[in-house]
Parts: structure tokens; C-alpha cells; sequence
């Protein structure tokens, strides 16, 4: 690909992930069905709505999140902690100007429920009344990665940020893999959602479409490329640029997307300069040198030079082999 980096050829057995689905839907979730709620149930299973966490994206929009619990087997309503907890998730989402960004509706609801994947949160159900616009997903119970890298929460290792680099690669192609999306808005570290075992699941949303007049505001402040706001292309490659900026605030625990130029001077300072001190040693140098390779290529200034997502992942497979 004239990029530097050879597909993994061969890979140890202990450190082989889960091949991507060939099929956009797994066999197994076709018979499953979305729960519809009511909001009187879900303020219930919420106790009233008690915030669990609160986002605000980069455009300036929020992501309100509420923790519940059903029973695991008929879906119906707990208030004991003893059962499932789930993520209630409100929809309708307020700009400081006042504007109301995306509202869910039902067949909305219904196409976001037909995607599954093991790296992405599963949506379990919705609540679609006159007064709430609700999904409900399952719960993650390490949080959001950016919670991770930019919070309090203890230092990951390099292993587990491997792994999760994984992960949300693996979630990136398999979405590539559906023609219907041409770009993932979504990839940001708060949407990257973490389980028990530190598996990246990647909160997909499918629903909002980026305004022409908040381009330049939008990709001066996040992870798109200047290209999206000088040609208004976007595609798969547009998401590599971001998983890229994902890849750099993962390994050096610092913003790497205030500003896109900011991004790019890791072609220019080495990147075992930058890598997250709180690692300290504790990582294969020769593994973290093709790390900032990959870091490199997938933040290329002209998008045709950047990977695809299954050539990222072979080189990430490789990484892991080597630690």
C-alpha cells in the first residue's frame, strides 16, 4: 500500500481476537426484538431519572445518561440491584444556542436495534412518547474510556489499551463493512465504552447528520480531517483519521484532538516522547515505535494514503504480538 507497514502474517494463538462478522447482523439476534418502554417504566427502573453521567460533545450537544435495572430474562422492570442494570439514554439533545439537535423516533430506533456486533454497545429498547425520546442500552460497568485516559480512574497498561484499541477497531470495520454508513460521527473517547473485562464497545448512534454550517467549528474542535471541511468528503477514510487521533490520546494520555493541525506533530516528535508516563517503562519499545507508525499513516494529510480499517487491525494484531 506504499505506507510502510506489512499486513501480520503470522500471529501467537494467545493474542488472536475475534474475526470480524462476515454478515452485517449476527444469526443469533435476528429473532431478538427491542423492548419498547414506557417512560413511566423507565422513570421507575431509574428511580425518577438520578443522573448517572453526563456528556458534552465537541460541537457544543449533550448526552444525558441514566442507570436502571430489568430482570435478565423477561426484560421487566427491577429496582433491585440484584438484576441487569442498563444505560437509559435521553435523546433529545440541546445546543447552548438553544437548537435541538436529534430526537429519536421509532423506525430510527428499530435500524439501530438491527446492528449487532460484539464492540458495540447492544441497544436492548426505546421509549418513543410525545414527551421522551429514550434508548436504552446495556450497561457498561468500567465506563467510558475518556473516563480512563483523562479522569481519576487508575492507569491502564499497555496490554489493556492494545485491547482496547482493538476492539473499537474491530467495531470501525465491521460498520465499514455496512454500505449504508459513510461515516461514523460517534468516535470520540466518551463513546467508547468499556465492560468488565475491558472490552471497548463503541456507543453507535446512526441517526445524526453533521450540519453544513457547523463543519468548520466541528473539525476545528474534534477528530475530522481538514478535508471534510475544505471538499465536505467524508467516508471511511475520515474515520481512520479519527480512530487515529483515538490511537494517540489512548498511548500518551494527553488531548490529541483540540485542534486537527495539533494532531499531526507526531510526524515530527517522537512518539516514545509522548507515550503516557504514567506507563512509565512498563511497555515493548519496539511495539510502541509501531504504534506511532500506525498513528502516523492513519492521520495523513491526504486521505487516499490512509489504511482501511482490516490493514490497521492486522498491524494492531502485531503490536499485541509483540508485548
Amino acid at each position: 500500500m506504499g505506507n510502510g507497514l506489512k499486513p501480520l502474517r503470522q500471529q501467537h494463538p494467545s493474542f488472536l481476537y475475534e474475526p470480524l462478522l462476515s454478515t452485517p447482523f449476527l444469526e443469533e439476534a435476528e429473532n431478538e426484538k427491542l423492548r419498547v418502554f414506557s417512560a413511566k417504566e423507565l422513570k421507575k427502573a431509574t428511580e425518577s431519572f438520578i443522573k448517572d453521567r453526563v456528556v458534552t460533545s465537541h460541537d457544543g450537544s449533550v448526552q444525558t445518561f441514566y442507570k436502571g435495572y430489568i430482570n435478565d430474562t423477561t426484560c421487566a422492570l427491577s429496582r433491585t440491584k440484584t438484576k441487569v442494570p442498563i444505560s437509559v439514554m435521553e435523546c433529545l439533545q440541546d445546543r447552548p444556542r438553544g437548537q435541538h439537535v436529534w430526537k429519536i423516533n421509532k423506525e430510527e430506533a428499530e435500524s439501530l436495534g438491527e446492528i449487532h456486533h460484539p464492540n458495540l454497545v447492544k441497544l436492548l429498547g426505546y421509549c418513543y412518547e410525545d414527551s421522551k425520546s429514550l434508548l436504552v442500552f446495556e450497561y457498561s460497568h468500567k465506563g467510558s474510556l475518556e473516563d480512563h485516559i483523562f479522569g481519576k480512574e487508575e492507569a491502564l497498561t499497555w496490554e489493556t489499551r492494545v485491547k482496547i484499541a482493538i476492539g473499537v477497531a474491530q467495531a470501525v470495520a465491521f460498520l465499514h463493512s455496512i454500505k449504508k454508513i459513510p461515516l461514523i460521527h460517534e468516535l470520540h473517547m466518551h463513546n467508547i465504552m468499556l465492560d468488565e473485562q475491558y472490552n471497548a464497545k463503541l456507543l453507535y448512534l446512526d441517526s445524526k447528520e453533521l450540519l453544513i454550517e457547523d463543519v468548520r467549528e466541528f473539525v476545528a474542535t474534534t477528530y475530522l480531517p481538514l478535508e471534510y471541511t475544505m471538499t465536505g468528503h467524508a467516508g471511511v477514510k475520515t474515520d481512520v483519521f479519527a480512530y487515529g487521533v483515538i490511537l494517540l490520546e489512548l498511548f500518551t494520555g494527553s488531548k490529541g484532538g483540540l485542534k486537527c493541525q495539533e494532531t499531526l506533530d507526531i510526524r515530527t516528535r517522537s512518539f516514545e516522547e509522548r507515550i503516557d508516563p504514567r506507563l512509565e517503562s512498563d511497555y515493548p519499545m519496539h511495539a510502541a515505535k509501531k504504534m506511532g507508525r500506525l498513528i502516523q499513516i492513519c492521520t495523513k494529510g491526504n486521505w487516499k494514503e490512509r489504511p482501511l480499517m482490516q490493514h490497521v487491525l492486522d498491524v494492531l494484531n502485531y503490536v499485541a504480538c509483540k508485548y
